[in-house]
């Protein structure tokens, strides 16, 4: 019976999505078909806002001001059909609207109220305010200097954060292409079982993410993991190394952040591995026998041939991963005891979540995300200004 109840479920939500999409398109239709029309923008303006208003009055959602706004859009859609489409390209538009239309809801319309909250104060004493009025009172830049000026937790500061996002993710990010880079070059060369290899070696980032870090953080654990056993052992075997400290560690506990760092590190290198073997495997190999005829020598080719033609396929890869390193919250919050664990091991993601979903700072929490999306953007920037660069040179 559960099953079936799942099942109705599910096929209701997908008779409402296509009934949405059937809906948008009629709408998008009428403007594409009956652009030139006398009555073209008497007939919008009069019906479609009302419809839309009466469906929004029906759910109870409808709140003063709203048919205005819909008049307004609907004019300003009617506008750009007539005097800008003009009714070109109707097949092109109507494939791409529902994409477009879902991407507003899931994303530009998240961002800018976002936006509207880091300039209000919303947290657990105007919360109720904000339910049964509406309104919240707005406090400018003062989100902003906040979160420049307070710590978002209880013992790191914004700076201290931004330092440590730092280190994380250029260690990352280092350790991602150094050992993918390797990989991959070995990969290159003509070995048997090549493919059973780099099936084997692409596992940790094939499997999904929640399993991948739960497994690698209890090959941590204190007295039963296997990096612990394997330390002991060690220190047995050689005294010497256990009079220099080497030995079990308690790792989640004492080296958080290492820990975390050791895991995203083994989760993140066989991304980089198969771009980067991706890369090399496109370079002719007619350059390479130019360079044996020449007598260049394994690191000359590497240095000249290799590294040249592999930078345009490295460079966008490189500057994914910074951004994801740079957001990545699933380790830390998996391994260092999901939302109230230690704050040593956090950087501004996951004290982000911490100050929006633990101390309830929601506009706080908003200022901050606008600060952190703004330092990924520029990176980006940066990272592909350099990479234009380069190949300017070139």
């Amino acid at each position: 019976m559960e099953i079936l109840r799942s099942v109705y479920e599910v096929a209701g939500f997908i008779l409402l999505i296509a009934l949405g999409v059937a809906l948008l398109e009629g709408y998008f239709y009428y403007h594409f078909k009956f652009h030139d029309r006398p009555w073209f923008a008497w007939a919008g303006l009069a019906a479609f806002p009302l419809l839309v208003w009466l469906g929004f009055t029906a759910g109870g959602i409808a709140k003063p001001g709203l048919f205005a706004w819909l008049v307004a859009i609907e004019a300003a859609v009617l506008a750009f059909f007539r005097y800008a489409v003009k009714g070109r390209h109707s097949l092109a538009y109507l494939l791409l609207i529902p994409a477009f239309v879902g991407l507003a809801l899931l994303l530009v319309y998240p961002f800018l109220f976002e936006v509207y909250l880091s300039f209000h104060d919303l947290k657990l004493t105007t919360i109720m305010t904000w339910k049964n009025t509406g309104t919240l009172p707005f406090v400018g830049l003062d989100q902003y200097v906040k979160v420049f000026t307070t710590s978002p937790l209880s013992e790191v500061t914004f700076w201290q954060l931004l330092g440590r996002t730092l280190l994380w993710t250029f260690s990352n990010v280092f350790f991602h292409v150094l050992g993918g880079f390797a990989l991959a070059l070995l990969l290159n060369n003509a070995i048997s079982f090549k493919g059973f290899y780099r099936t084997l070696l692409v596992i940790p980032w094939a499997m999904p993410q929640v399993v991948a870090v739960l497994a690698m953080r209890g090959e941590f654990h204190s007295q039963n993991g296997f990096v612990n056993i394997i330390l002991g052992k060690i220190a047995e075997a050689y005294p010497f190394l256990a009079g220099l400290g080497v030995g079990p560690v308690q790792w989640l506990s004492d080296y958080p952040l290492l820990t975390c760092t050791i895991i995203n590190v083994w989760l993140g290198i066989p991304f980089m591995m198969v771009v980067i073997l991706g890369g090399l495997q496109s370079i002719s190999t007619s350059y390479y026998d130019a360079a044996d005829i020449d007598g260049a020598s394994y690191f000359q080719k590497l240095r000249y041939i290799t590294l040249p033609l592999v930078k345009p396929v490295l460079m966008p890869a490189v500057t994914l991963g910074t951004v994801w390193t740079f957001n990545n919250i699933n380790v830390i919050y998996l391994v260092t005891g999901q939302a109230g664990g230690t704050e040593q091991a956090d950087i501004l993601v996951s004290a982000l979540y911490k100050a929006a979903f633990t101390y309830n700072r929601y506009s706080y929490s908003a200022a901050f995300a606008i600060v952190v999306f703004a330092l990924l953007f520029f990176i980006s920037v940066t990272y592909l200004h350099g990479f234009d660069a380069a190949k300017d040179e070139r």
